[in-house]
Parts: structure tokens; C-alpha cells; sequence
């Protein structure tokens, strides 16, 4: 069992955000709080795999209103289970790191996005460098080894000599995982409204090769388009996402998946206070979801499990993308996986799949 819990208040608004969030305020989080209990206490868990608490920030609940949300969970948690949090340094203490390694969170995805000053003042983001360090000593102060950090690229004014720098101090700081992301301008985030202008698409281009040549060549393993380990050190919550699981979405501004049909949750936060969770199933096209999740990931789709499960056959219904993509998507040990071309063209391709679909 995956469990995805979303936590929607921030102390702050980031420029570029157009996730489910909401500025923190006592008042609702206490409503917020009481309703997330409930909706808790009405489903019913086997052994949790993997458990997230993402946002939203997290972190920047107190430890006195986070506690009643982990307590429900402990009971469940699988033997070897994978239990994350995700931080913004300014909100991360050591008595909260603490507290989150006596609770027995066991992984931290720690929101950084760029150790320039000047970067994150124009992303509106309220840490400085020296807080990312901090934070990072304080994990492991307090054993949890695996961090995983974030980053950006494709910023406003952001060069190659500035994606140098944060690259070479990720890899200074010697940590398990990064996810790296470039800037998508949201039309509801503040650089939207502010009428941003996007990354130039050459210039991004060149950054994603720079990023997987860097991270590569420092024994990193690229297993998804945008995710990067060290000694296997996946990220098995996202895993579960990219390999046609299952999930469990709690909290209003969630989505989950259960028996292959996806649900999004109340898209108010006053609409999920005063009527509870609701839960709105959507339109998909599970085959296609599965082929274009498992896509952006190194293992790729497993065939033989696609055709079983859909009862349909891959290689046939598709041989016209995958003659006209042969240099991009290889079949090989009943996997089709991207080469790295074809990672660099994904969308493209995933396209001519839809279509065909």
C-alpha cells in the first residue's frame, strides 16, 4: 500500500507555484486538521509501503498539530517501509528533525531549488544557503541519511556558469538523491501573472545535458527523467507512481488511484472544512498513463505485464511509433525504454502514442 497525505499550507508563496496551497493561518489549519483526522480514521490500511507527506510545506506545521496525523499512521507502516516528508529549510529546526526520527520518517525531500542567493530572492523563496546546510547537518545530526533535495534550472537570468555552481555544490554536500526540474511557467503562479517569459528551448536543452553529463559522470544514476541516485537509493513513493501502482491520496488538493480508476480530492480548502473530503473520480486512459509514466523512468514499460493487464498487445498496436522512433525506444529483456535521445524528446513521442492510442 503507497499513501500520499497533502498537507496544503506554506509560511510563503513561491513565485513559480501553482500547487494546491494556501498561506498559513491558525485558525483553518485547526478546521483543516479536525477534517483530515476524520477522513483518516474512515478509510481503513493494510501495511503502508511507502507513506508522503507532501504540499504544501510540511514543515512548517508544528510538531504539537503533525503528531495526531503521524500517530495514525504508525500502526500501519510495512517492516521495510519508506516514510517522507518534504521541507523548506526555513521551516526545518532540529527540534522538528528530531521529533520526525523519534516519529520514525526515514527520508526527507528537502525543497532547495538553487544555493544562490540571488536565485532564490527572484523565486521568492525566504532561505538562504547557509539554512540548506544547517538543515542537512541537522538530518543527519539525528540519523536520517536519506535526503533528497530539489532543484531548478531554465530560471529567469539563470546562466551555465550559475547551473555550474549549484551542480558543484550538490555534489560537495555527497547526498543519496535529486530530483531537478526545469522552470514550467504556471498561468495562476506569480511569474505567470507577472508575464515571465520561459526558458529559451536551446538553452534548456543544453542544461538538461550538462545536469545528466555532471551528475553521471559523479556515479549518479539518472533512473527518471528528472531523478537522480546514488547506490540505489530511489525514491520508491515516486516508483509506485511511474510503475502503474496504486495509491492512497488524503487531504483536500490530493489525488490517489484505486483499482486503476484516479480520484482528485475537494479543490477548496473551505469546501473540504465545512463538507469533508469528496472524493471526484476522472476520466483516463490507464494504458496510456502507464506507458507514458514508465517511459520517463530507465527501467521502461514491462511489456509482457502491459499486454497481461490491458489484454492488448504493445509491439503490434504500436509498431508505427516504434519503427518511427527506432533510434529512441529500444525493446530489450521484455522492457521498452527510452534511450537517453529519446528522454530529450519524450513528450514528442509520447504524442504519437496517444494518437495511436
Amino acid at each position: 500500500m503507497h499513501v500520499y497525505v497533502h498537507i496544503p499550507f506554506c509560511d510563503s508563496i513561491c513565485a513559480y507555484c501553482d500547487f494546491f496551497r494556501y498561506k498559513t493561518n491558525t485558525s483553518m489549519q485547526k478546521k483543516w486538521l479536525n477534517r483530515l483526522l476524520e477522513e483518516i480514521d474512515s478509510l481503513s490500511f493494510s501495511s503502508i509501503e511507502t507513506l508522503y507527506f507532501g504540499g504544501g510545506t510540511p514543515s512548517s506545521l508544528s510538531n504539537s498539530m503533525l503528531e495526531p496525523i503521524v500517530k495514525r499512521f504508525q500502526p500501519y507502516l510495512a517492516q521495510n517501509y519508506e516514510w517522507t516528508i518534504e521541507c523548506n529549510p526555513e521551516t526545518l529546526t532540529q527540534q522538528k528533525i528530531q521529533m520526525y526520527a523519534q516519529w520514525g520518517i526515514n527520508r526527507i525531500s528537502l525543497g532547495v531549488q538553487s544555493f544562490q542567493p540571488s536565485i532564490l530572492d527572484t523565486l521568492g523563496r525566504k532561505h538562504t544557503p547557509e539554512d540548506i546546510f544547517q538543515c542537512i547537518q541537522y538530518c543527519r545530526d539525528h540519523g536520517i541519511q536519506n535526503i533528497s533535495i530539489d532543484l531548478m534550472y531554465g530560471l529567469p537570468k539563470q546562466t551555465m556558469a550559475d547551473l555550474q555552481k549549484d551542480l558543484d555544490t550538490f555534489l560537495r554536500l555527497d547526498l543519496p538523491h535529486l530530483s531537478i526540474y526545469s522552470l514550467q511557467i504556471e498561468p495562476h503562479s506569480i511569474f505567470g501573472k507577472q508575464g515571465i517569459a520561459p526558458c529559451d528551448p536551446d538553452l534548456e536543452a543544453d542544461m538538461y545535458e550538462k545536469i545528466r553529463q555532471e551528475l553521471t559522470n559523479a556515479g549518479y544514476e539518472q533512473y527518471e527523467i528528472s531523478s537522480y541516485c546514488k547506490n540505489g537509493m530511489y525514491s520508491r513513493h515516486n516508483l509506485c507512481y511511474w510503475d502503474d501502482s496504486d495509491f492512497v491520496g488524503i487531504g483536500c488538493g490530493a489525488s490517489g488511484r484505486i483499482h486503476g480508476k484516479r480520484y482528485d480530492h475537494n479543490s477548496s480548502l473551505q469546501d473540504y472544512i465545512q463538507h469533508g473530503s469528496i472524493r471526484e473520480y476522472v476520466e483516463s486512459d490507464p494504458p496510456f498513463e502507464a506507458i507514458m509514466m514508465s517511459l520517463r523512468t530507465s527501467f521502461g514499460l514491462n511489456v509482457q505485464a502491459w499486454n497481461q493487464k490491458y489484454h492488448r498487445d504493445f509491439e503490434k498496436e504500436y509498431q508505427p511509433v516504434l519503427k518511427k522512433y527506432a533510434n529512441d525506444l529500444k525493446i530489450q529483456n521484455g522492457r521498452c525504454v527510452c534511450t537517453p535521445a529519446g528522454l530529450e524528446i519524450l513528450n514528442t513521442i509520447l504524442v504519437d502514442f496517444l494518437e495511436d492510442s
